[in-house]
């Protein structure tokens, strides 16, 4: 060994050992990839959260009452206009009486579970109905009184759509039981706040029935929620019902409200 060689190695064992040089060998630190930021539409929210939420932006949970004001037009031209009130507890009981115009004041609608009762002044005896049946213009009995997507329809995500220049998530809800209102329905929801922006509405044989869309976002018991729905019929979109909600109350009501003998 040379001189020189050994010098170096002895100046080199020496900073070695004071920590003023590292190994040739030392491996360098891997260098950290990049932070990817979620993208806040789909940070992980399940289909079950985002058809809650919506729910939760179209109507109040709890006991409740309200009135809706149904406009049936045709090429824009006033059809009809009926004004009813809306008592409901829970997911399955709810009572809807007319009470405007004059002449079909006392009409009631009675639901329980699946069940659904139609008295008349008239006939004094309940009748029963399906939620499917038209209740007035486009609006079908279980457009009323089923207030909640999530207990009727198991959602599933589609992605995502841009409605009238805002992002939303798009679901396709299809129906747990036969009795359901619609075999399915696909619904676009704002990922920004969750509110539905609208609705497809198809029957049991796939065939499209009506288009909704959801607007009027108010202070309604604490949150924003949708008081006017436009419904069109799908083949024939001249025609449409216009429903405005308002007047909505926390109920203390006990379930001998929602009776057949209550309905007489």
């Amino acid at each position: 060994m040379t001189r020189s060689i050994a010098h170096t190695l002895i100046v080199t064992t020496v900073l070695l050992a004071n920590g003023l040089a590292a190994p040739v060998w030392a491996k360098k630190p891997a260098k950290k990839a990049p932070h990817k930021a979620a993208h806040a539409s789909d940070a992980g929210v399940s289909a079950e959260e985002i058809l809650k939420r919506s729910d939760e932006a179209r109507m109040p949970d709890g006991t409740i009452s309200f009135s809706v004001t149904v406009t049936d037009k045709d090429a824009e031209e006033v059809q009809g206009e009926t004004t009813y009130r809306v008592s409901a507890k829970g997911e399955d009981l709810a009572m809807i009486e007319t009470t405007a115009p004059a002449r079909l004041k006392g009409r009631k609608l009675l639901m329980r579970g699946d069940d659904l009762w139609l008295y008349l002044p008239t006939v004094k005896r309940p009748t029963r109905v399906g939620l499917q049946q038209r209740l007035t213009g486009e609006v079908a009995n279980g457009d009323i009184a089923r207030t909640r997507f999530f207990v009727d329809y198991k959602p599933k995500k589609m992605g995502e759509e841009k409605i009238k220049g805002k992002t939303c998530h798009k679901l396709e809800l299809k129906a747990k039981k036969k009795e359901t209102t619609y075999r399915r329905i696909l619904l676009w929801v704002e990922t920004s706040t969750f509110q539905p922006a609208k609705a497809e509405f198809f029957a049991l044989s796939g065939k499209l029935l009506k288009r909704s869309e959801y607007f009027d976002y108010q202070n309604v018991l604490g949150s924003n929620r949708a008081t006017r729905v436009l419904i069109r019929d799908a083949l024939k979109p001249a025609k449409s019902s216009e429903l405005k909600y308002q007047d909505f109350k926390r109920e203390q009501l006990d379930d001998s409200f929602f009776t057949k003998e209550s309905l007489m």
